[in-house]
């Protein structure tokens, strides 16, 4: 019996499991050298520290999700993220109510989502043209609004969002992981999400069975301007200030995290969970070189390395199962 296991197992075999336990070995193997080797790393001070940088990349990084999960792509999650943390930071110093300016930040992300949908679904324009072409409008027209000035004097209590814990536990990371479990539920649960994995996986045929996939992808969108603006909210209650530019740097990171979230399990597939993996792996990547005294320029190589590894594990775990 044991033989026959062992023949069963064949080279393919472990090359497929490769593709897709990939990543999750790597993040393992990342915590366990790193807590071995750096006392610091595995302290409190700095798990808690971890959970709120995961936090905001994993915002950003699931509404990317839900637009690559059809085959789009949103260049302008950072500038979005930074005029919602304008709108909402002016309101808040002109005296409007907490609520009502945060309803406004939501909106404004559902209002730019809305711009990208209607211009590449129905339209017909390139999503990654037209998203970088919106990134532009919108970072310049922040810059003309503020004159190039950051918003300061915002309420402290403001700041309990992102700055705030709950026994322990950032404010910040919690929200992260109630929008990526809402996230999960509706693409694995929902109409929406199955037609949404539909239209992902083959656009021609999903239209041919009776999805609206202009409707769809103009929802990924929304989707995605909504998690962007809740990153821009709660980064500007984080820094208690805004500016035309703060949401832009997390925009690499989001796409790099996505990808690897592809090679994660379900190979090709962006999917959410797959995508916090991505964002761990970053995170503590970073993390772990900033504690060794790894200069700063290496950072992005390295995360430049992490992402090709995981493109190529996935491709070549891919031509096995086909073949």
């Amino acid at each position: 019996m044991t033989t026959a296991i062992r023949k069963g197992l064949t080279r393919n075999d472990y090359f497929i499991f490769l593709g897709r336990y990939g990543t999750i070995i790597c993040l393992t193997a990342m915590i366990l050298i790193f807590s071995i080797m750096l006392p610091p790393f595995r302290s409190m001070t700095n798990v808690l520290n971890l959970m709120g940088q995961t936090a905001l990349l994993a915002m950003f990084a699931a509404g990317m999700t839900c637009c690559m999960k059809m085959g789009d792509f949103d260049l302008s999650i950072g500038a979005t993220a930074a005029i919602t943390g304008i709108v909402v930071s002016k309101l808040l110093v002109a005296g409007v109510g907490m609520p009502v300016s945060i309803g406004a930040g939501i909106l404004v992300g559902v209002l730019v989502g809305c711009l990208n949908g209607l211009l590449v679904a129905y339209v017909g324009l390139s999503a990654f043209v037209t998203t970088l072409a919106t990134m532009s409008v919108i970072i310049g027209g922040a810059m003309a609004f503020t004159k190039g000035l950051s918003i300061w004097n915002l309420p402290k209590s403001f700041g309990f969002i992102g700055r705030g814990d709950v026994f322990g536990v950032p404010n910040r990371f919690l929200i992260a992981m109630v929008l990526l479990i809402v996230l999960w539920f509706i693409h694995a649960y929902t109409t929406t999400g199955r037609r949404m994995e539909a239209i992902g996986g083959n656009a021609d045929a999903a239209r041919l069975s009776g999805i609206n996939v202009a409707f769809n992808r103009l929802l990924g969108f929304v989707m995605s301007g909504v998690c962007s603006a809740i990153a821009g909210i709660v980064l500007a209650s984080a820094l208690l200030s805004a500016n035309s530019t703060q949401g832009v740097p997390y925009l690499m990171d989001a796409f790099g995290a996505s990808f690897i979230g592809a090679a994660t399990v379900r190979l090709g597939q962006c999917h959410i969970w797959g995508t916090f993996v991505g964002v761990l792996i970053y995170i503590i990547a970073v993390n772990g070189l900033i504690i060794f005294m790894v200069p700063g320029y290496f950072t992005d190589m390295i995360k430049g390395v992490i992402l090709l590894l995981a493109i190529v594990s996935s491709a070549v775990a891919g031509r096995f199962i086909k073949g």
